[in-house]
């Protein structure tokens, strides 16, 4: 008997290593004899250095730089050999404020720019940025200013990928500021505003540099980061299947007769390169049933029939978000849950 489970990291809440950890426990109490393996799952959002760092051998550089709100702090990134990982919401991250229309306004990804400067004086021949959980809706344009003219043609000399949990373009119905921006406390006539500046960006980018920034995927993750990270000569990625490679994740799959997925809520937006999703297609690439596991479901889930033997919300009672989010309380959820669906699936 062999079981995988993948869990992404449930925001605020729980890590994907602690979930993955509290599954496996559950597993084991029911199925002694079982072979259980976990893997600390991430699609390019917040948690994917944190998946990279159990599969990689490295060493995190501290570099003192600014937040979103241009608050000092000190971010880290991950250098393994002469590629740095930076993860976007370690530094821009939207956990970092409360989302209002006035730091809608104020939040910059210049930060980032510290960090990429660090690794260009190392001399790094690649670097990726994961850009999900960011809390800016400046459309990269924060980055662009931080960086010096010799700093963005040395960018153009080595490796630039940006790791994408979302496919949204830059500007429009799908861009960033129209889907993103209500998140990130816009109202809508902020919302609106944005939006023709990203549009009127995307006709400069077609016109100076041949680059439409419409037709690419992702151009509109993190607030438009993707897009700016294209414009300085970078390529974006899916994340999932990124950091499903590096883990091993479809190796280990070999033989396995059950998985168990999952993330902080199950939704539409789950169809767009989420863990879930993801990891459910590799399984079913080979006859695996998979299983989700998930802070919350959307009402309408027909959509994931063909991806899913079976859903689960973990919540076991009614109580406010606050508690419902708590580490403990998502954890002892967790095994309650997975424990119950093992007894099910293996009586």
């Amino acid at each position: 008997m062999k079981i995988i489970i993948a869990i992404d990291s449930f925001k605020g809440s729980a890590t994907s290593a602690e979930l993955n950890q509290a599954a496996r426990e559950a597993v084991e109490g029911v199925l002694a004899g079982a072979k259980v393996e976990t893997f600390a799952i991430a699609d390019g959002g917040e948690g994917t250095l944190a998946a990279l760092v159990e599969a990689l051998d490295g060493e995190f550089i501290s570099v003192p730089t600014v937040d979103l709100l241009e608050r000092p702090i000190e971010a880290s990134y991950f250098l393994v050999g002469q590629t740095a990982f930076i993860e976007a919401a370690s530094v821009i991250g939207i956990d970092r404020i409360a989302p209002t229309p006035e730091t809608v306004e104020r939040a910059t990804s210049c930060g980032l720019g510290a960090l990429i400067r660090d690794a260009l004086r190392r001399s790094c021949k690649e670097i990726i940025v994961t850009l999900g959980g960011t809390g800016t809706s400046d459309g990269g344009q924060g980055l662009l200013a931080s960086l010096t003219k010799e700093e963005k043609e040395q960018l153009r000399s080595l490796s630039l990928v940006g790791l994408t949990d979302v496919t949204n373009v830059y500007a429009g119905k799908e861009g960033y500021a129209r889907i993103f921006g209500p998140q990130k406390g816009a109202l809508p006539h902020q919302v609106a505003a944005m939006d023709r500046e990203a549009l009127a960006y995307v006709a400069l980018v077609k016109e100076q540099l041949g680059i439409d920034l419409q037709t690419l995927a992702g151009t509109g993750a993190a607030g438009g980061l993707g897009g700016a990270l294209v414009v300085l000569g970078g390529e974006l990625r899916a994340g999932f299947p990124f950091v499903a490679e590096i883990v091993g994740l479809q190796q280990a799959m070999q033989e396995a007769d059950l998985v168990i997925t999952g993330e902080g809520c199950l939704d539409a937006q789950s169809l767009s390169g989420k863990v879930p999703v993801g990891v459910a297609s590799l399984a079913r690439t080979r006859g695996i049933p998979t299983i989700a596991v998930c802070g919350s479901l959307a009402t309408e889930l027909g959509v994931f029939d063909d991806y899913f033997l079976a859903t689960y919300a973990i919540q076991t009672g009614v109580y406010p978000l606050e508690t419902a989010m708590q580490k403990e309380v998502t954890l002892a959820n967790i095994r309650f849950v997975v424990r119950n669906i093992i007894r099910t699936f293996y009586p």
